[in-house]
């Protein structure tokens, strides 16, 4: 049969012809022209016929996305230049839709970036608002044959009453066929033919049901598979409820008997309840989606008494919050204070710096640079949004080699699979020719790689789920794996090495005007740099009481803020360009229009757990990179590091750049840094950890969050990891066995349909508990 090149659909006649290609309708020819003139070619290497039919639709069909109210319902983010939506495209079936999507740059110029999350069908699309409407996206959309749902969540709902209703319906016939059959299981209708047939021909009319409905899943997913030249689980399923079908049914109609009608609604019956359970069990423990259930993020709430910190998900509509200089915006807000400067990059990708006036609408995900600003809350959020976030920025991480090889066994293992039924149905041709589409059916069944799918997914979560609990937040669970890889370690000094909590500060003028201790401490409240916070809490006794007319912070060097036409820099002596200072290192200077007004003493005091931690760390190598001066170095050194590791004078740039110059050399680099000045080099490292001293600022750049207070853990976390890799062996030990001893029953014909069925799930169940307990049991307290 010819089909279609573009969606694989029978070929009408006549068809339609192009660029030496046959297609069923214009619209699938129009679809090639389209990505055929621009360059993506490659959407049809990855797949055979992967592409969907366009669908006809009216011209005005998406107009209602142009009528504010409506259109507001789905945009995550908006501003002058740009529109950031998250859309349901049920029609994302394979590897060419994820080419395809995202790719919709090179299709329409005014697509900026589009990202597919495969498990939910959904695409993030940023596109340009100039030009461009919402509307105009989705036409797009469904030309390309990706038409949206904009109805998801009712959809999603009526999804689950009709999947109920399959086992529901499945369960009914089960029982009914098993009560009309029992007559014949005694031999008591033996005698009396005419009522063996009728209740045959009666199990016959209550399986239809279950056949054209309750297993209609199976039949597409296997058809999909099918259609674009690849294997699923399904297929097999499809073939073994085919085959007992029609032999049961030829059974009936030539009075033959009932057939296995039985044994195929009870095999239906017992399949959607695995599918069922392990679809609950799955979303109980979904780590890679829901980080709400161990992600901390805390924010400042303002109140009549002060400024209190609390959980966000206490965070109320109408509320006031205060965010800091380099803190990511919880929530959609509106902007009290004056004037905003926010940088969205974590939510649209782009760079660019966006200037917001009092009254302003601001969406969440926006990270502050600049004056802490007061905002009024207009929608409640919760830590999964951020999250969500979190994990869609790109991630130049390797994917787990473990898992890769997983992926290849479960790919032939079908292959394997269809193989040993056909051969075993030749065999039992010439012993027991009754027994053919018994064993048949058992083996397509009974052997399932649903436990190697699920082995690494429940296995790396619970491990992360360990991790999360004792203070270490991760991006996604490859970071787990990745956590074992690591041969070298790159700590910051200031706030990492260092107890931001008990440094010792001194002051070289204690006679400074009042307005200047003023301008001292509202500066330096505005930073979330270690020093500057410092600063501030030490001078908590002072009055502020003053509006700074600018702020800016230079990662690395200092801030600067401007009073009454004055400006005022804090920071390193190149910063403020001091030259003669009373302490030769360790000191931040306060220069009012470079007038040296204060020199800022600091006695660092490193965290008392980092001996222990770098003994227990002796197989890996260990560095320090430091923007500040090597004053320090003898007490590195008596901690454990040694001279010729210790960097100083180190520049953000600097960073990201000594590790990459590692990763060249086969390293495997954890950087561990505070967040702030660390953001090139975390983003680098093949596992970027933040350090956070409490849970306001968010780093999208890193990897994971390590609460400082679980610091002496690290090197825990790597032999959590490590333990971590080998319950997935014994995982895939299990799978094997199981499925070698299920199939030697099978071929046996010692193992029934619906006895498959049953184990089938139970196989998938028995990894996921084998999964929790192993990592639990063996972490239930802590690590």
């Amino acid at each position: 049969m010819e089909t279609c090149y573009h969606c694989g659909d029978e070929l009408p006649n006549p068809s339609i012809h192009f660029d030496k290609k046959e297609f069923c309708c214009h619209g699938c020819s129009n679809v090639y022209a389209l990505l055929n003139n621009h360059a993506l070619k490659d959407f049809y290497q990855f797949e055979r016929t992967p592409g969907n039919k366009p669908k006809k639709g009216r011209s005005d069909k998406y107009q209602f996305l142009d009528i504010p109210e409506i259109r507001e319902r789905f945009i995550q983010f908006e501003d002058d230049h740009i529109v950031r939506v998250c859309l349901s495209l049920p029609s994302i079936h394979c590897t060419s839709c994820i080419y395809l999507l995202e790719n919709l740059s090179k299709i329409n110029s005014h697509v900026r970036s589009s990202q597919v999350h495969f498990a939910k069908k959904e695409a993030t699309i940023v596109f340009q608002k100039d030009g461009f409407s919402l509307s105009e996206l989705a036409d797009l959309l469904q030309f390309i044959g990706y038409e949206p749902d904009f109805g998801r969540k009712s959809s999603a709902k009526g999804t689950k009453i009709s999947f109920l209703l399959k086992i529901g319906l499945a369960g009914f016939a089960f029982g009914s066929i098993m009560l009309w059959s029992a007559p014949d299981y005694f031999g008591i209708t033996l005698d009396n033919v005419s009522f063996r047939n009728f209740t045959a021909y009666l199990s016959f009319l209550v399986s239809l049901p279950v056949f054209l409905y309750s297993a209609n899943e199976y039949y597409l997913s296997a058809y999909k598979a099918i259609r674009s030249r690849s294997i699923n689980l399904d297929v097999p399923i499809t073939l073994g409820i085919f085959a007992l079908y029609a032999q049961s049914t030829f059974q009936i109609f030539t009075q033959q008997g009932p057939g296995y009608m039985d044994s195929f609604a009870g095999f239906i019956f017992f399949l959607l309840i695995g599918k069922w359970f392990q679809n609950r069990t799955y979303q109980s423990l979904s780590f890679d989606r829901d980080y709400s259930s161990y992600f901390p993020v805390a924010i400042h709430r303002l109140t009549e008494k002060g400024i209190e910190i609390i959980p966000i998900e206490q965070l109320k509509q109408g509320e006031r919050i205060q965010v800091r200089n380099e803190e990511i915006i919880p929530c959609d807000s509106l902007l009290l204070s004056d004037e905003a400067q926010i940088d969205y990059s974590f939510v649209t990708g782009e760079s660019e710096i966006i200037t917001k006036k009092k009254g302003a609408f601001i969406y969440a995900g926006g990270k502050l640079t600049g004056m802490s600003i007061e905002l009024q809350v207009k929608s409640e959020t919760n830590r999964s949004h951020l999250t969500q976030l979190w994990n869609e920025t790109k991630d130049k991480k390797e994917a787990n080699p473990f898992v890769r090889y997983q992926d290849r066994i479960s790919r032939y293992f079908l292959l394997i699979l269809l193989l040993v039924a056909l051969v075993s149905g030749i065999i039992w041709a010439f012993l027991d020719p009754n027994k053919i589409m018994m064993v048949i059916v058992s083996i397509l069944i009974v052997a399932c790689p649903c436990a190697l799918a699920l082995s690494s997914p429940f296995t790396l979560g619970n491990a992360m789920s360990v991790l999360g609990k004792n203070g270490l937040y991760l991006k996604n669970t490859n970071i787990v794996e990745a956590l074992g890889e690591i041969t070298t370690i790159v700590f910051d000094k200031t706030g990492t090495l260092t107890d931001p909590l008990a440094y010792r500060l001194e002051y070289s003028n204690s006679v400074m005007q009042d307005e200047d201790w003023r301008m001292l401490k509202e500066l330096s409240s505005h930073s979330t740099h270690p020093l500057s916070k410092l600063i501030h809490s030490n001078l908590q006794e002072i009055a502020t009481g003053i509006h700074m007319e600018s702020f800016q912070e230079w990662k690395g060097k200092g801030i600067e803020g401007k009073l009454n036409g004055a400006d005022y820099l804090l920071g390193s002596a190149k910063f403020t360009g001091v030259a003669s200072t009373k302490w030769k290192n360790g000191s931040v200077y306060f220069t009012k229009n470079g007038e040296l007004l204060q020199e800022v003493h600091f006695t660092s005091a490193f965290r008392t757990e980092i001996p222990e931690i770098l003994q227990q760390l002796s197989d890996k190598k260990l560095f320090v990179l430091s923007g500040d001066d090597s004053k320090d170095l003898d007490k590195l050194v008596s901690l454990g590091f040694q001279a010729e590791h210790c960097f100083f004078h180190q520049e953000p740039k600097d960073k990201a750049l000594f590790i990459e110059a590692k990763q060249a050399s086969g390293e495997k680099v954890l950087m561990l840094g505070d967040g702030l000045n660390d953001v090139g080099a975390l983003g680098m490292a093949h596992v970027g950890i933040a350090l956070s001293e409490d849970m306001f600022r968010f780093t999208p750049s890193s990897d994971a969050i390590l609460d400082a207070h679980h610091l002496r853990l690290l090197p825990q976390f790597f032999q959590v990891s490590k333990y971590a890799k080998s319950v997935l062996k014994i995982c895939l030990a299990f799978s094997i066995t199981y499925n070698l001893i299920g199939l030697s029953f099978a071929v046996s014909a010692s193992l029934s349909p619906i006895v498959a069925a049953i184990l089938m799930p139970i196989s998938s169940i028995t990894v996921v508990f084998l999964s929790t307990a192993l990592i639990h049991f063996k972490y239930w307290r802590s690590i």
